[in-house]
């Protein structure tokens, strides 16, 4: 995964208006902080999916630092699954995937500098970012059209709330917004109660556990928070059963399957890598809003949170020093908008709650809300065939379009009904 990462940068000629060009990626060099030109430029990529033309729409797919299926050489396919040959599809290689940029914030020592991490690894930069690459392909006033899921799509309501002019349509899946939960009061980590509600035993083994003290309490939260995405929801609780009785009997040999099969010792020695510094400073961005009044109860578990706490935890420490002054989204500016947002969101997720998703819709004036009966990954919509034609149908036709329509009838028995 790591190798997926080492990105070779080109300096490439810029597109002109209206030209059709064979090349596919692209570098634009960008400063290192929108907010201080002084420190320098780094470079950024980005790439097509197919042969640009100035007589089509043009889709941004947005990734950020935390995710990695937009890559050199992946937009091609990317194209071809998501969406046709109507559209320019771009996918933007973001800033951490530059070396020289994250090794800029490692001493000698080896010891990072948390605050400069923060400063050029911040949302901020990023939509600056996207908004350059915006400039460079279609001109100072061109106007694109945004995909983003999850994280990304965070960052395309991020976008929106500083860019949104330049931007006729967005679709977002499940993406992830914890000021809306804070605001609401929505706690999105539904595992206790859930699990608590299916087994009532479960509430005191966990308490043995946790006085038994085998395993180190940000391992045992990454457990169950990977878990999510390996087993059904309809195992979740069986399989959170029978690993909570492998952590209480102290099955090492186990456990270390467990996580070798979810993928925590690659994900921690990613973490604890120069590849690691902006997904930190990302992760710090998403739990932020909830350390108004966050604390970890001992003998209750919340995995999602409680992982995104110790994942985060150097931003964090700086943070609560005053070194670093995060900038939050600007929701009014969401509101004023009149660009077409599709927010699409599963019911089951365990990271983006839906409410909040119906809050999130409802900021924009012009906007589609589906709630799907489904998970983060919306993988029974994307079974049936049906998440990429939302997509496509979305963005090739206007708002009311039978053919639109249409699809939306089609996805009916898929939405979820209380």
């Amino acid at each position: 995964m790591r190798n997926l990462l080492l990105i070779n940068f080109i300096l490439l000629s810029s597109i002109s208006i209206g030209q059709e060009t064979l090349n596919l990626d692209y570098s634009l060099i960008v400063p290192v902080d929108y907010s201080n030109p002084k420190l320098g430029q780094t470079t950024i990529s980005y790439e097509f999916g197919a042969t640009f033309s100035s007589k089509k729409p043009t889709i941004f797919i947005i990734a950020d630092a935390q995710q990695f299926y937009v890559r050199k050489g992946s937009v091609k396919q990317l194209q071809n699954s998501l969406f046709d040959s109507t559209f320019n599809v771009v996918g933007i290689i973001g800033r951490n995937n530059n070396d020289d940029l994250k090794n800029s914030v490692i001493d000698n020592k080896g010891d990072i500098n948390w605050t400069t991490a923060y400063n050029i690894f911040s949302w901020q930069q990023y939509v600056n970012d996207i908004d350059a690459v915006r400039k460079r392909i279609l001109g100072k006033n061109g106007r694109i059209l945004l995909y983003g899921q999850s994280g990304g799509g965070f960052l395309v309501h991020q976008y929106l709330s500083v860019f949104g002019r330049y931007v006729d349509k967005a679709f977002t899946g499940a993406a992830v917004n914890y000021s809306l939960d804070y605001e609401s009061r929505i706690n999105h980590d539904r595992f206790w109660e859930e699990t608590c509600n299916q087994d009532p035993t479960f509430q005191g083994r966990f308490s043995q556990l946790i006085n038994n003290n085998y395993f180190p309490r940000d391992l045992i939260a990454m457990l169950f928070q990977r878990q999510n995405f390996f087993v059904k929801t309809d195992s979740l609780v069986y399989e959170r059963n029978k690993l909570l009785n492998l952590l209480s009997i102290n099955d090492t040999s186990s456990i270390n399957d467990y996580k070798l099969k979810y993928q925590i010792k690659d994900i921690l020695s990613f973490y604890n890598s120069p590849d690691g510094i902006p997904i930190k400073v990302r992760l710090f961005e998403f739990i932020l809003p909830l350390l108004k009044n966050f604390k970890i109860e001992i003998y209750k578990l919340r995995p999602d949170i409680e992982n995104l706490y110790f994942s985060s935890l150097p931003l964090i420490e700086v943070f609560s020093k005053q070194q670093i002054k995060p900038g939050q989204m600007e929701f009014n500016n969401l509101h004023l908008l009149k660009t077409n947002v599709f927010i699409l969101s599963g019911r089951w997720d365990h990271t983006a709650d839906y409410r909040s998703q119906i809050a999130l819709a409802f900021i924009y004036t012009n906007h589609y809300l589906f709630i799907a009966n489904d998970n983060h990954t919306f993988i029974t919509l994307k079974n049936q065939g049906l998440y990429n034609k939302l997509l496509i149908e979305f963005f090739k036709y206007d708002p009311g379009d039978n053919n639109l329509a249409d699809l939306l009838t089609k996805c009916e028995p898929y939405r979820w009904k209380e």
